[in-house]
């Protein structure tokens, strides 16, 4: 212990100690000043020296969110959150894999340059194709609809296939030759020996997949019209609008919208916290390495 803080104090590391915790606080900082807002009342939170800790911790803003009917349907939100997440997740990792382990593993005509071409819809925004996706999921009646914007979410496939290649690159080739001197065929090679070795880079693309569907706004509001059927993005960014319809001088608009903003980065913090080791290992177990 006394050696590792020796090491820690010399001057070199002290300058990389420090602006790692300088980083680490300009992070963080947005998030406490969150959870900070979304406990205080009005009065606290509109003071003229404002406080980082509540002197009174309260749950009222919390509670509005929750039980105003006619203003939010959160819970309702958060599960189609859950219910279009979890559809997206599961589609693109199973088709990142496979497409992955084509790319890596199999030799096919125009392979290479279906794979560059398949990387340079990276740098093609979203946003500039709204209109035609707006009316190619009208046509094909999956608007309103949590299994067509899953879908639309899925397709982004670019990042998740770059990933997977580059982690079945990592697996050694001996032992799926092994397999196949045994007698297995390509799929039982894919399912027992290459994806059990992969596994670091489906948590990762699931945690980026995760990480984009439960956040995103543009799609979700554009091709999702009624209220029962929004995600919690969508309903979260309707809290600002609530300032005129608050009744009870205890609460603001401000704590109700910080509320919701920290309900909505729970589950994103929660799942992020449980998976960490996956995300690390995968992303140092052969997809940084080209």
């Amino acid at each position: 212990m006394g050696n590792v803080i020796r090491r820690s104090l010399r001057p070199e590391n002290l300058v990389v100690n420090l602006s790692l915790l300088l980083i680490v606080v300009v992070c963080l900082l947005p998030f406490l000043w969150s959870v900070s807002s979304s406990l205080k009342g009005r009065q606290e939170l509109f003071e003229t020296m404002p406080s980082l800790f509540p002197r009174d911790p309260i749950l009222g803003n919390y509670q509005f969110i929750f039980t105003r009917r006619d203003m939010s349907m959160i819970p309702l939100n958060m599960f189609n959150s859950f219910k279009v997440t979890l559809i997206a997740v599961v589609v693109q990792t199973t088709l990142a894999t496979m497409a992955g382990y084509a790319f890596a593993r199999m030799e096919f005509k125009g392979r290479d340059l279906l794979f560059y071409s398949l990387i340079l819809l990276i740098f093609v925004p979203r946003a500039g194709g709204l209109m035609a996706v707006y009316e190619l999921m009208d046509f094909l009646d999956l608007r309103n609809n949590h299994w067509g914007l899953a879908l639309l979410y899925a397709s982004a496939m670019s990042t998740a296939v770059f990933i997977m290649k580059q982690n079945f690159l990592s697996v050694p080739r001996e032992l799926e030759e092994s397999a196949v001197i045994e007698g297995a065929n390509t799929w039982q090679v894919f399912l027992y020996v290459a994806v059990p070795l992969a596994k670091g880079g489906m948590v990762v693309v699931a945690l980026f997949e995760f990480l984009y569907v439960w956040g995103e706004y543009l799609m979700a509001r554009t091709l999702i019209d009624f209220p029962e059927l929004q995600t919690l993005s969508v309903a979260v960014s309707k809290v600002t609008g609530w300032s005129a319809l608050f009744t009870s001088s205890a609460f603001s608009t401000y704590g109700a919208e910080a509320a919701a903003h920290v309900v909505a980065m729970a589950p994103v913090i929660l799942i992020f916290i449980l998976m960490q080791k996956w995300f690390i290992r995968g992303l140092t177990d052969g997809i940084l390495k080209m």
